[in-house]
C-alpha cells in the first residue's frame, strides 16, 4: 500500500493546461469543462493524472493502458481490477492511495464554521458525545478528523451517502480506530447490495498533510493482523509529474 499527495499549482499557462487536459479521459474532460472555478478544474484534472501516473508506475504498465471505469455508485475502478485506488482532493492538495484490496481516502481543509450544523445530523450519538466532551479550542480540528475517518470508510465500500453517516461510528478504542455499527443497522446495510465485510476487517490511519489538512485512509484488510500502514505520505513535486507526463503528449 502507498499514499501520495500533490500540491496544486496556483496557476497554469493555457497551453500547459490544455496539454494536461488532453491526457485525461474524454469523460473527465467533459466533467472538467462543466466546472466553473479554476481550482475545481485543477483538482479534477490532477486527481486523474496523479492516479494514472501512480498506478502506471506501480504496475510498470504504460500510462496509456491505465483506464478507469465507474462502479454503480460512482466510485472509479481500474479496468482489469489488478489494484484498488482512491482519489481525494480539498483546498490545495490532491491525494491518491493504492492497495491490493478496497481503499478509501479522504482529505479535508480545516475551516472555521458552525460544525454542529453538520455534526448533529451526520455523527452518531457516540461520536457527537465525544466531540462535545472535547476541549472547545480543539473541536473544529477534531470534527474534521472524525469527518475524514467516516468519509474514508464510505469511499472504501463505494457507497457514497447511500449509507447514512449517522448510522455508524469510527472512534479511537485502545489506540486504534474501530468501525462500530449497531446490529440492526448492519442488517440494513446487507440489504443494499453493498460488499461490506465484518467491521473488524476495516483498518484506519489518520495522517496530517501540514497544518489544517487531516487525511484518513481506510482499507479492507480482512484478518491480516500483520498489515502496517506506511508511516508517511509521499509528496510528489508538480514538475516531476508534469515532466513525466510530457512523454505521453
Amino acid at each position: 500500500m502507498k499514499i501520495i499527495a500533490l500540491k496544486l499549482p496556483i496557476d497554469l499557462n493555457e497551453n500547459t493546461y490544455e496539454e494536461m487536459l488532453n491526457l485525461c479521459s474524454r469523460q473527465r474532460q467533459l466533467s472538467i469543462h462543466k466546472l466553473q472555478k479554476i481550482k475545481d478544474k485543477y483538482r479534477s484534472l490532477f486527481g486523474e493524472l496523479l492516479a494514472k501516473w501512480f498506478i502506471s508506475d506501480s504496475l510498470k504498465d504504460p500510462f496509456q493502458n491505465i483506464q478507469f471505469i465507474l462502479g454503480e455508485n460512482g466510485k472509479p475502478h481500474l479496468a482489469g481490477g489488478r489494484i484498488h485506488f482512491n482519489i481525494s482532493h480539498s483546498g490545495d492538495w490532491v491525494v491518491v492511495g493504492i492497495h491490493n484490496d478496497s481503499i478509501g481516502v479522504d482529505i479535508e481543509e480545516v475551516k472555521d464554521f458552525n460544525i454542529y450544523e453538520i455534526a448533529n445530523s451526520t455523527f452518531s450519538s457516540d461520536e457527537l458525545m465525544y466531540l462535545i466532551k472535547s476541549p472547545k479550542a480543539n473541536q473544529i480540528e477534531i470534527f474534521f478528523k472524525m469527518w475524514t475517518l467516516k468519509e474514508s470508510w464510505l469511499k472504501c465500500i463505494g457507497s457514497g451517502f447511500l449509507v447514512p453517516p449517522n448510522t455508524f461510528s469510527i472512534l479511537n478504542r485502545r489506540n486504534r480506530y474501530s468501525l462500530e455499527i449497531p446490529t440492526e443497522e448492519f442488517s440494513k446495510l446487507k440489504t443494499l447490495g453493498l460488499k461490506i465485510g465484518n467491521t473488524s476487517d476495516y483498518r484506519f490511519k489518520l495522517y496530517h498533510l501540514g497544518p489544517g489538512y487531516p487525511i484518513s485512509v481506510c482499507i479492507n484488510n480482512g484478518n491480516e493482523n500483520h498489515f502496517e500502514f506506511p508511516d508517511n505520505i509521499d509528496i510528489i513535486e508538480l514538475n516531476s509529474l508534469m515532466n513525466w507526463l510530457k512523454h505521453f503528449e
